[in-house]
């Protein structure tokens, strides 16, 4: 009997201990934020992922990305993934010319293809595509280069330059227009990572 009445308090007693436990740890989280928001500490900070990007920036302008390659569409592209990365990733939108807040300037400075291995009937067995591009990202209303302090700016007007490469294995159904489509996405992928902000 006696280890009946033993079982049933710990079972009583169990859940009432979680609560208090969950009770305190509550307070405490409330008390350090009370305490850091009081002292101004979090004073400049935000929360959540929009806090990587520059809060006074809105809206960006996309100009068509020059191409200095023969290929034909490279530009709009390219154009097209970076406009689709900044809506997807960040909280700026796509702006006109007249009204934007920033400019983002895109110049496909390198378009290479070299082969990497050939089977032995001498066909390509795998291709490396590469591209550069410069880009420039610039408040309209300060006039100031961003994004310059993620990666040392090099030439074209304190531009940045960014590479990427992509791989293409026939035999795995690619070809050379997927490649060169996911060579693409992956440089829109890093140019918009330039626009997050310093820490």
């Amino acid at each position: 009997m006696k280890t009946a009445s033993r079982t049933l308090s710990a079972r009583v007693a169990a859940p009432f201990r979680v609560r208090v436990k969950a009770a305190f740890a509550l307070a405490l989280v409330a008390a350090l934020v009370a305490a850091f928001a009081g002292c101004g500490c979090l004073r400049g900070y935000q929360v959540g992922p929009y806090g990587l990007y520059n809060t006074d920036i809105k809206t960006v302008y996309v100009q068509m990305v020059d191409a200095d390659t023969y290929r034909t569409a490279f530009g709009e592209r390219l154009t097209e993934a970076i406009c689709k990365k900044i809506t997807e990733q960040t909280p700026y939108r796509i702006g006109l010319a007249e009204n934007a807040d920033s400019l983002l300037a895109v110049r496909l400075t390198s378009e290479t293809q070299s082969i990497a291995a050939y089977n032995r009937y001498d066909d390509t067995r795998e291709k490396n595509v590469r591209l550069a591009v410069t880009a420039v990202w610039k408040d309209l209303h300060s006039n100031k280069i961003m994004g310059e302090t993620t990666i040392p700016p090099v030439s074209m007007n304190d531009g940045v330059t960014v590479e990427s490469n992509a791989y293409l294995v026939p035999e795995m159904g690619q070809s050379t227009t997927t490649v060169q489509q996911e060579a693409i996405e992956k440089i829109a992928e890093q140019i918009v990572g330039l626009m997050e902000t310093a820490w």
